[in-house]
């Protein structure tokens, strides 16, 4: 039966692949998609989940002078399963880097300020975007190390979190599971860079007893942008 933290990291994969959009605005920027080519990521034990273009939108500015945007977003999915039946999670995200009235239309572009990781991890949570995993609390840097994605050197910042899992079911290799609650530690990696007019983010996640900081650094380092998408899932 999957630990707290394998529901944590399907969750994840699940909330970004598909469970913060809705169907895009009267102006629609669209990213193209980030993927990691299948020679890296098997090379580290990873399979592909899909890719997903999930479509965003949000009201910019106030009141009479507010307009109705769009953004397509790029999300593909892969995950590590080990003997111990421990699971990371890995996404790679990319959102348009645009500007309308001088506000961003990037939901993420916040993402890559240490300040504000705990912030948005919470408002997932108040969204109900990670299912069943209501929220991530203590979040706390414990790490960061250089690493190069899409030519720029970034740093790919290591954060520690608890979560508090409830009862549920979800699906792997499609078959459908039921696991326990509990509560759980975990790690997650993020890595953020621009490239060719997107924010590209590289996010993954783990149970603390497991250490993936190194395949993670090698999987952001070959990620490719625009990429080839091997599955894709519609979302509406």
């Amino acid at each position: 039966m999957p630990q707290p933290r394998t529901a944590l990291a399907l969750a994840l994969v699940v909330a970004l692949a598909g469970c913060l959009g809705g169907v895009g605005g009267s102006t629609t920027f669209a990213a193209q998609p980030a993927t990691i080519p299948a020679s890296a990521y098997e090379a580290h034990g990873y399979v592909h989940g899909n890719s997903t273009a999930v479509p965003l939108s949000y009201d910019v500015g106030v009141g009479p002078a507010s307009r109705s945007v769009g953004a397509e977003v790029w999300v593909s999915g892969y995950s590590k399963t080990t003997d111990d039946d421990d699971i990371t999670a890995l996404v790679v995200v990319s959102s348009p880097n645009a500007e309308v009235a001088g506000q961003s239309v990037n939901p993420l572009s916040n993402l890559g300020n240490r300040e504000f990781v705990a912030t948005g991890l919470d408002a997932l949570a108040d969204a109900q975007a990670l299912g069943n995993v209501p929220e991530v609390t203590g979040v706390r840097e414990v790490g960061a190390r250089n690493v190069t994605m899409l030519g720029s050197e970034t740093e790919l910042v290591t954060y520690a979190g608890t979560v508090e899992v409830e009862p549920g079911e979800t699906a792997v290799d499609g078959e459908t599971v039921s696991y326990e609650g509990g509560t759980a530690e975990v790690r997650l990696h993020l890595a953020t860079v621009e490239h060719d007019g997107d924010v590209v983010v590289v996010l993954a996640v783990h149970g603390a007893d497991v250490d993936e900081t190194e395949a993670v650094a090698a999987l952001a380092s070959a990620v490719e942008h625009p990429g080839t998408v091997e599955r894709t899932v519609e979302v509406r």
